[in-house]
């Protein structure tokens, strides 16, 4: 620690601090419009100016300026107020002064400011900027007329989301920020430069004129989307979320959020909202009675084992949990899971018997504490955007070496100094294999490697996975697979990182069995900066795992509820927050499977495809109307409050279970916080944990790890049939599950199903960009618009699941590859 004074108050602050931090931490506020805590310091704006005493009082950026010992430091002179105001002179000279329409009125620092220092008239004149204004993102609005060069959203385009979509443009007076060729932006459309533009240069389309920052509520709360956890503050009026509030010093992220986090809120206003439980008569859905609907389904749950469940992974914890007690103690049946029975498998079967836990080793945290990180496929930015940004900042601001093995390249790839192996489809755990038979062979193992059980095992199992014969059917030479082995093992801190999910079938317990092999033979695992994390996919994809909500113990998996339900032995199926028509694979055996079982239960927020098959419809509410508990991908366990008030019409999960175990003769605890103090007794990592303790920022519940090496079963190489390509599945970017076709943010950006290909096949069939194109397979058609992209190999195509119009599971029926045919 430094000591010094600011303002005549002794204080101190960290060796690595600059007199901004070191104010700020101190509670003395320094006026400034370029800092964010999350990006490099850059002393652009000048208001931050200081005089330190040592340097001969001087006027000195604050924000760029390191503290020393003993420095003493004044902020707020006459000549430093001066100063100040001559830069909002200067700042306004140009500017236009329309904040009664600008969106930004009431959260605009240079509106705040210039009321703080009582600038209400200008020494200088000249003309205001006439730039056109860019209206072509269609979430994103650029007016650069008010824009006062603090350069955040260059530096946070290229310092956090790694894509540099923004630049200086021009010297001097014509400086601006704009986009190559000065073209309008076409990015990734995170909104990222949104939260950290101090004035109303950069607008959220979607709440312009939807109201004033003073006129919001600010509600924390957790996302509802993918896993990673991501904590955000929802702006409400009229009992409506109508945007999401950036705040830097929110969560892990300091308040970094994805496309979905940040534009996909409006599912939960939205006019599809299902308002009135349904029954189905005479072969149609009418609207009906809480009562009626309720005394309907529980008749057919007090069926004993003849009864089937399938959850979303995005109910709460406390729901999960209440939805296994309904089922095991009032209903009598085991047969119950989430994700279709497979997605959750690298946790469940492959940590399980791995690591002794159903958890990942490692957290996000590790990511920028690791020296070297080794990624399973380059989805896991599509997948887990925020944990991309993480990544983005390990490597080009810590250093951080980054090897991907994957099916094709990808935004990682595009990293500085990035190594990225481009295999065959299907070949993740051979090559993991030989990765491992190298280090065995070459001697690169920890010394403690041999004292974990099974370690003769895995020995004799990998010699049939050397680099040579691996090589030849997976497409990555045998030097490569040698070097990334030795560059692992060379590194004091690495992580493996790779996603999971619906879509990825092929990421199941052998892949996360094979990484956690390379953590044991190395001893890179349980401290710091290593271990192994899985990317879950969805926002409670590990709370439903903590909770047990998957088939044990004899019960059925999601995958053979489906056939039972086909062959007659399931005759009820209730079915919470999950879509299998559009999300399971093999979409005609789904299909048929839901209209064979004798009654069809469905709780949900919309009509979806799934719904519209079912006996009875029970409208739920989204995660902003309730409260309760995620578990994201690190297990980070979050407890958010109720957002806004919910519809009378329509219930919680909770009350819907409650209400079903009283009616079958059974009691509910009275309240989420009443069944979450069982589950924190009942529950390893959680003791201790209650809904107060968890209510800011959450709390980790640690995985005991006990390794233990297990023989990875590798797929049989995969070859597509002559004249065919290769197609995988995965996650679009913009996209989570199928949850996000009713935001309208992800909607805007990618509305429909595609085909992405290579240059080379595409030259080969003819197909140019977004031509419609029918893909075909065993098992069906399917018209796509084609998406010719640099990054797929020749040979392969992918397309994402998460769409219900061109349901890609027309064509695909679960393996982690399919041959198709794509033609004009």
């Amino acid at each position: 620690m430094v000591n010094l004074t600011i303002d005549g108050k002794q204080v101190t602050a960290p060796k690595d601090a600059t007199i901004y931090d070191a104010a700020k931490l101190n509670g003395i506020k320094i006026p400034i419009l370029c800092h964010d805590k999350k990006l490099k310091p850059f002393g652009a704006c000048r208001m931050c100016l200081v005089e330190v005493e040592q340097m001969k009082g001087r006027q000195i950026p604050a924000c760029t300026t390191p503290v020393t010992e003993g420095m003493i430091i004044q902020t707020a002179t006459p000549e430093i107020v001066k100063a100040r105001e001559l830069v909002l002179e200067l700042l306004l000279l140009n500017h236009p002064l329309d904040c009664p329409v600008c969106d930004k009125a009431g959260d605009c620092d240079l509106q705040n400011l210039t009321y703080d220092y009582k600038v209400d008239s200008n020494r200088f004149t000249d003309l205001k900027f006439q730039h056109e204004i860019d209206y072509n993102n269609p979430l994103i609005e650029r007016d650069m007329n008010r824009c006062v060069l603090c350069g955040k959203c260059v530096r946070i385009c290229d310092e956090i989301v790694g894509y540099g979509a923004l630049t200086f443009i021009d010297r001097g007076i014509e400086t601006k920020i704009g986009c190559e060729f000065e073209d309008g932006l076409n990015c990734e459309f995170c909104g990222s430069c949104i939260s950290v533009c101090p004035v109303g240069s950069l607008l959220a389309r979607p709440f312009k004129h939807k109201a004033r920052f003073w006129a919001l509520t600010k509600h924390e709360s957790v996302c509802g989307y993918c896993g990673t956890g991501c904590r955000l503050t929802l702006g409400v009026k009229d009992n409506k979320v109508l945007t999401t509030i950036y705040d830097e010093n929110q969560g892990f992220h300091k308040g970094q959020l994805c496309v979905r986090g940040r534009f996909g809120y409006q599912f939960i206003n939205s006019k599809k909202r299902l308002t009135t439980p349904l029954i189905k008569k005479n072969g149609r859905l009418i609207e009906s009675t809480w009562d009626e609907a309720l005394d309907l389904v529980a008749g057919r749950l007090n069926r004993g084992n003849s009864v089937a469940a399938l959850a979303a992974p995005r109910l709460t914890n406390e729901e999960l949990a209440l939805f296994k007690k309904l089922l095991v103690e009032n209903v009598g049946t085991k047969n119950f899971d989430h994700a279709a029975g497979y997605a959750h498998a690298a946790l469940t079967e492959g940590f399980s018997r791995s690591f002794g836990a159903t958890a990942s080793s490692a957290s996000i945290l590790d990511i920028q504490k690791s020296d070297l990180l080794l990624v399973i496929k380059t989805d896991s930015y599509e997948t887990h955007p925020v944990v991309g940004f993480e990544v983005n900042m390990a490597v080009k601001n810590k250093g951080v070496k980054l090897s991907i093995i994957s099916d094709k390249r990808g935004k990682l790839s595009k990293l500085p100094h990035a190594q990225t192996l481009v295999h065959r489809p299907g070949s993740e755990v051979a090559v993991l294999n030989a990765i491992a038979w190298t280090l065995l062979d070459e001697k690169l193992v920890a010394g403690s490697a041999s004292l974990i059980a099974g370690y003769a095992d895995l020995e004799k199992s990998l010699s049939g996975f050397s680099a040579e014969a691996v090589a030849a059917q997976c497409g990555i030479s045998a030097a490569d697979i040698k070097k990334l082995a030795s560059e692992y093992a060379a590194a004091e801190k690495a992580l493996i990182i790779f996603p999971a999910g619906q879509a990825y079938s092929g990421h199941n317990a052998d892949l996360a069995t094979a990484a956690a092999n390379l953590a044991f033979l190395t001893g890179k695992y349980d401290k710091e900066g290593c271990g192994v994390l899985c990317l879950s996919e969805k926002n409670n994809s590990q709370g439903a795992v903590d909770m047990g909500f998957f088939a044990q113990d004899g019960g059925l998996n999601g995958l053979q509820i489906l056939d039972s339900c086909a062959e007659g032995t399931v005759k009820t199926l209730f079915i919470a927050g999950e879509n299998p028509l559009t999300s399971y694979p093999n979409r005609s055996k789904v299909k048929a499977a839901l209209e064979a079982v004798e009654f069809l239960i469905v709780s949900e927020l919309f009509l979806t495809e799934t719904a519209a098959m079912a006996d009875v419809v029970l409208p739920v509410c989204s995660f902003a109307e309730k409260d309760g508990t995620f578990t994201s991908t690190d297990r980070r366990v979050q407890y958010f409050k109720q957002a806004i008030r919910k519809s009378v019409l329509i219930k919680t999960d909770y009350e819907v279970f409650s209400s079903l175990i009283a009616r079958l003769g059974g009691v509910a605890p009275a309240t989420p916080a009443v069944l979450f103090s069982e589950i924190a007794d009942k529950t390893a990592g959680y003791q201790g944990m209650t809904h107060v303790s968890l209510l800011k920022e959450g709390a980790f519940a640690a995985a005991v790890t006990t390794p233990k090496f297990i023989v990875p079963q590798a797929a049989a190489p995969f070859t597509a049939e002559t004249g065919k390509l290769s197609l995988v599945t995965g996650s679009a970017l913009y996209h989570n599950g199928t949850l996000s076709q009713y935001g309208e943010g992800p909607m805007h950006v990618c509305p429909e199903n595609y085909v992405e290909l290579s240059r080379t096949d595409a030259a080969l069939y003819k197909i140019a960009e977004g031509d419609l194109v029918t893909v075909s397979s065993s098992s069906g058609s399917l018209q796509l618009k084609a998406k010719i992209t640099p990054r797929m190999p020749a040979g392969v195509v992918f397309s994402p699941y998460h769409f219900s119009d061109a349901p890609i599971n027309t064509i695909w029926s679960g393996a982690p590859v399919t041959s198709v045919t794509v033609s004009k």
